[in-house]
């Protein structure tokens, strides 16, 4: 039993125990970098997109149209 003991000793000491908030930071420094993507809200766009709407008259079929145009402007605006 002493020789296990000792074995275990020896493994905990040539490598130094990290924290869990020392092994969050050391996992977080070695993610690959992550773009930033800015994001409008869904709720604005169709807001706008419906604004759009209204101002060209209500036309039918260009929903997907409106939709982008809202998207491009709100992202403009930030």
């Amino acid at each position: 039993m002493a020789k296990k003991t000792i074995a275990s000793a020896d493994k905990t000491a040539s490598k130094p125990k990290l924290a869990k908030k020392d092994k969050r930071a050391a996992a977080i420094d070695a993610a690959p970098a992550i773009d930033v993507v800015i994001r409008v809200d869904d709720d604005l766009i169709r807001e706008r997109a419906y604004g759009i709407w209204i101002a060209e008259g209500r036309p039918h079929g260009r929903d997907l149209v409106h939709w982008q145009r809202a998207h491009q402007e709100l992202l403009a605006a930030q």
